[in-house]
């Protein structure tokens, strides 16, 4: 038989009602708290059976496929056999095509080799034409090339009431030479107009899970790219499943994968508890000097890690380290990933919209690599950081210490709740209920001693007891691991800054991460390869795949191209001199307020796709590189707007409450939200210098 858990501190609200009054509370929260789990449980069935239906009946969408060949000054024509249930066929051409002459036609060559495409219905009998469509030029490089590239176009078609009438599709050439091209047929191509709707309902339904914490983001990310691919089936062009594994974009997986299982080895030999005692030690004992350098360290050690993991390592010490000096925990955390947020924009490979921006291919053929990048973007983060450490000084100068009664209530009312889930699961390990007991009576023996706040300028009275403690704790446990770890990161950095040179042309980032990280496993001759694995975080590679397929799949509903379509339609708005300035402002901006309220890495995977379509427009004319830097600088910075804008907020926030600290929405936001505002600000006019003003690119 269970025992009722006993909790060695718990405030009451009830304490002074009857028991038949407390026990009707009882009931009526009980009856509240199954309101929203209900509505979550049958919105969630209901959305399972929509796209479990749809993707159980409706098969792959099949095209119809062929090759050609043209020859010169005769008419190709082929009969197309399969029906045509509505009035629109898409035509995908493959071959030597040149893809700036077809998307602007206006700057090709009068002379250019070309293909004519047209649809027309003949009757069957007579082979009379009876109905012709447009005709559609693809223009030809008229260099040989072993690369395919290709091209869409969407044929309008009108009905003919001859019962005779036979589809045909018509081509000629202008070359000397004849043609060969590959044909992809698509009968029932989405409707576009109805599709941007249903992308903008699928966006909106992810946003609301992730934003009201609804259910994991992962499994939102999952549900939410199932119920894509459901709307793309319903609408008669469900992708087969080796095209939706193409839509995966494995280079960021790869990279993410490598870094992870770096830092999980790295972290074995206690360097990052290292650093936060040197930190404790340079400060003094003083309150800002500790933050400073605590800042300093995640945000430096941020722009070659992931983020995300350097506040999983950082988080326990700095909350030791606070309570020690009985600082506000929950002020001090927010500092430490706000830095994290900053310090990953450095680089690629230091936050996650990064590393989908530096892996896709279309940034990679335009030159920007690791160093390019790295070298943009430092004078935007070093502005950045510096002005944030005077904004937090401004903000919290003077709270920034915490009184014991605020400390210890509200840490054991926090720790209670997470007791009491604990008890509330079955089979939960004794371990986690030991940990919240520690953690508590910790907390209960601190308030015990007498004490007051330590004066604003004046170090602890404990300090070199406390420094002596820490340092005996928090050693280096394995200096060995840590030079091998040393020379894998040093093995992976180099490839990174040189990976552009003629002869390591195939030491792409993915590859470099993983080749750095197998190196780190054959120098460090692990035993337990269990225990490396444990520690990469499977649940952010599905989250990214997920959201991979979901941007792919809103990409063929047409949402990319809509928005596309008024961005361009507002720069063209302001003369040629100053759209840059507008491109680079809007791109900013807007991605910084949509990943303050919206988790920045879908916001990135769509807003890069925007800026490609930007960069390929040859009416705007736009250097790539200054919007690129833009969209890193917005999505990166704008995490910091609210608890929910990075993934590294999330995580900080849980191993807070794990430690009896709640970090709220509020108190993120009431920090975060004016600095993210201040350095969107200070690199919004370090990019206009740099760019509009000095053309640096």
């Amino acid at each position: 038989m269970r025992k009722k858990p006993v909790f060695p501190y718990q405030e009451s609200e009830d304490s002074d009602i009857s028991d038949g009054q407390s026990r009707n509370q009882r009931i009526r929260y009980v009856l509240r708290s199954l309101v929203p789990k209900l509505t979550k449980f049958i919105v969630l069935l209901l959305v399972w059976c929509f796209f479990t239906i749809a993707l159980i009946t409706k098969k792959p969408h099949e095209l119809e496929q062929f090759c050609v060949a043209v020859q010169p000054n005769k008419l190709y024509s082929s009969e197309i056999t399969e029906g045509v249930p509505r009035d629109e066929i898409e035509l995908t051409l493959r071959g030597r095509i040149d893809e700036e002459s077809m998307e602007y036609p206006e700057f090709a060559m009068a002379n250019s080799s070309s293909v004519d495409v047209w649809l027309r219905y003949v009757d069957g009998d007579s082979g009379e034409t009876l109905w012709q469509s447009e005709e559609w030029k693809v223009y030809l490089l008229e260099t040989e090339t072993r690369s395919m590239t290709e091209a869409s176009y969407l044929f309008e078609i009108s009905e003919i009431e001859s019962s005779a009438s036979v589809l045909q599709l018509a081509m000629k050439t202008t070359s000397k030479d004849a043609e060969s091209l590959f044909i992809e047929l698509d009968m029932s191509p989405v409707d576009r107009s109805n599709g941007v709707i249903y992308a903008f309902l699928l966006l909106i339904f992810l946003y609301v899970l992730i934003i009201w914490d609804i259910t994991d983001r992962t499994f939102a990310a999952v549900i939410t790219s199932s119920a894509a691919i459901a709307v793309l089936a319903l609408m008669d062009a469900r992708p087969s499943l080796q095209t939706i594994v193409s839509w995966i974009d494995i280079d960021t997986l790869m990279l993410l994968f490598g870094m992870m299982i770096m830092v999980g080895v790295l972290s074995e030999s206690g360097i990052f508890d290292y650093l936060a005692v040197v930190a404790y030690r340079q400060s003094k004992g003083h309150p800002w000097p500790l933050i400073f350098f605590l800042c300093c360290f995640t945000g430096i050690l941020s722009a070659f890690l992931d983020n995300v993991t350097m506040v999983l390592l950082m988080v326990p010490v700095t909350i030791r380290l606070c309570e020690v000096m009985r600082l506000r925990t929950v002020v001090v955390l927010i500092s430490i990933v706000i830095y994290s947020n900053l310090g990953g924009t450095l680089t690629p490979v230091g936050d996650p919209p990064n590393v989908i921006i530096a892996t896709d291919p279309f940034v990679a053929k335009q030159g920007i690599n690791f160093l390019s990048f790295t070298v943009h973007m430092l004078p935007g983060v070093l502005f950045s950081m510096l002005g944030t450490f005077g904004i937090l000084y401004l903000m919290l100068r003077n709270r920034i210490h915490m009184s014991e009664g605020d400390h210890t209530r509200k840490s054991l009312k926090v720790l209670n709740k997470e007791m009491a889930k604990v008890f509330a699961t079955t089979d939960v390990e004794d371990q986690l209920r030991e940990d919240i007991s520690k953690r508590i009576a910790e907390i209960k023996a601190a308030q015990s001693k007498k004490g007051s706040d330590s004066a604003f300028f004046r170090p602890v009275p404990n300090f070199i007891d406390t420094l002596a403690e820490l340092e005996v704790k928090h050693r280096i446990k394995n200096m060995p691991l840590l030079i091998k770890s040393c020379i894998a990161m040093g093995f992976a950095v180099l490839l990174f800054f040189f990976h552009s040179l003629p002869f390591l042309e195939g030491a792409k980032l993915p590859w470099s991460a993983v080749l750095a990280a197998l190196l780190l496993l054959v120098l460090s001759d692990l035993n337990d390869f269990q225990i490396i694995l444990a520690k990469v975080e499977w649940s952010t590679l599905l989250f990214f795949a997920a959201l991979f397929i979901l941007m792919e799949a809103i990409t063929h509903l047409g949402l990319i191209d809509w928005i596309g379509d008024r961005t361009v339609s507002v720069i063209l708005t302001v003369s040629r001199e100053h759209q840059l300035t507008v491109a680079v402002s809007l791109l900013l901006w807007v991605c910084a307020i949509t990943s303050a309220f919206v988790d920045n890495i879908p916001i990135t995977t769509m807003m890069l796709r925007l800026t490609i379509e930007l960069a390929k427009n040859k009416t705007l004319k736009l250097p790539f590189a200054p919007l690129i830097w833009a969209l890193a600088f917005g999505a990166c910075f704008g995490g910091n707007g609210t608890l929910i804008g990075a993934s590294a907020n999330v995580v900080t926030a849980g191993l807070a409450s794990q430690h009896g600290y709640k970090i709220s929405f509020m108190d993120f936001f009431k920090i975060g939200f004016p600095i993210m505002l201040s350095t969107v600000f200070i690199v919004w006019i370090y990019l206009l210098f740099a760019h509009s003003l000095l053309s640096w690119h």
